[in-house]
């Protein structure tokens, strides 16, 4: 018996067409993002514009940049491009949304400003102006300084800074800022509402966790911190105020590190590199993450840890694809970046070797496979 192939007819073939179309390749859980250019410092801070774009600030260049999933970096935001003198910024810690747009943290030296900046990134208006100043004594003011780290909750900001707590010695803090009416008009101020001082020695915490702060929370969003009084723990700053009894098992007790100082830098990073330590804490959905830093084996290991806050315990683990010296995270909805940075001993700078883009479903599945 014969077998005749019969020529599909148009309609026929387009429907074959149609189906193939829609086959579509599975997006990879880990891929690398081909980039051209780094912030300055290992270590990225930023938020997500959307599902596809994410912006860093990159503080020793003072500019921001925009990087797209699938182009790479696609804008540079320059801090003197605004016409507006008083808006421009020098040292862009961290960015954050903020209403309509975003909210900036600026601090270089005896300035430190929040700035609101448009959704295309263009500075509108100073929300806040710190008042420290350097006298013959020493430093003076009674805001908090060297800001470091923002979250934004509704119309409340969340910082980390230090406040001088004498002439010459600045400690750890975590504030709370939100708005208020002046008295003397109808603008409404941004400004400190709360207050939380650091530990002693919690400046000087061990390791180098580069986020202190994190939110989480869909149905009832607060605000965490990593703090150090010296044990680590994570504090809740909005909502309850509490304290959290759940945190990964250390793989090894927190280290004792050599001053941090300019001639000592290699000293310091050859005990910092051979250390395990929590490396940053960060917040996804309902969930909040340690990253840590596992330096038991040959080469370092990176565990993220899952813990759910409204039930205090860890529920979860994944090894992260890297072996790099040092690792920074930021969160998105669809994908986490993974900054790798080199090491301390190469360059004090830890200048970033490489962006990873991690699937946010295979994260929180706890199954996310080698990149390379």
């Amino acid at each position: 018996m014969r077998l005749r192939f019969v020529a599909a007819g148009p309609v026929v073939a387009l429907i074959l067409l149609s189906g193939c179309s829609a086959v579509r390749t599975p997006e990879p859980a880990c891929r690398p993002l081909e980039v051209a250019e780094f912030p300055l410092l290992g270590g990225i801070r930023g938020t997500w514009m959307d599902d596809e774009r994410f912006v860093l600030a990159d503080l020793h260049q003072s500019r921001l940049l925009v990087y797209s999933t699938s182009e790479g970096l696609v804008r540079i935001v320059n801090g003197w491009e605004s016409d507006d003198l008083e808006l421009n910024f020098v040292s862009p810690m961290d960015i954050q949304p903020w209403g309509d747009g975003f909210v900036l943290a600026d601090s270089f030296r005896d300035a430190e400003r929040l700035f609101e900046l448009d959704a295309a990134l263009r500075p509108v208006r100073l929300l806040w102006e710190g008042d420290a100043r350097r006298t013959e004594e020493g430093w003076v003011g009674e805001k908090i300084v060297n800001l470091g780290e923002l979250v934004a909750l509704d119309d409340r900001l969340y910082l980390r800074a230090e406040r001088f707590s004498n002439l010459h010695e600045a400690n750890r803090g975590y504030a709370e800022f939100g708005l208020h009416r002046r008295s003397d008009t109808l603008e409404r101020a941004l400004g400190e509402r709360r207050a939380w001082p650091g530990f002693a020695g919690e400046r000087d915490s061990p390791g180098m966790p580069f986020s202190h702060l994190a939110a989480s929370g869909r149905r009832s969003a607060s605000v965490y911190a990593l703090r150090y009084s010296p044990a680590v723990f994570i504090q809740e700053l909005a909502g309850e105020v509490r304290s959290l009894n759940a945190f990964p098992e250390l793989p090894t007790p927190l280290p004792t590190l050599p001053q941090a100082s300019q001639d000592r830098m290699a000293e310091f990073y050859a005990a910092l590199e051979a250390s395990s330590y929590p490396a940053g804490l960060y917040g996804d959905e309902d969930s909040l993450y340690v990253l840590m830093r596992d330096a038991t084996g040959g080469e370092p290991g990176w565990d993220l840890h899952r813990i759910d806050p409204q039930r205090d315990e860890v529920i979860g683990r994944v090894r992260l694809p890297t072996k790099a010296a040092h690792v920074s995270l930021l969160p998105g909805r669809r994908y986490w970046v993974l900054e790798e940075s080199s090491s301390g001993l190469d360059r004090s700078f830890r200048p970033p070797i490489r962006f990873l883009l991690l699937s946010s479903a295979a994260l929180r599945a706890g199954e996310v496979p080698s990149c390379d």
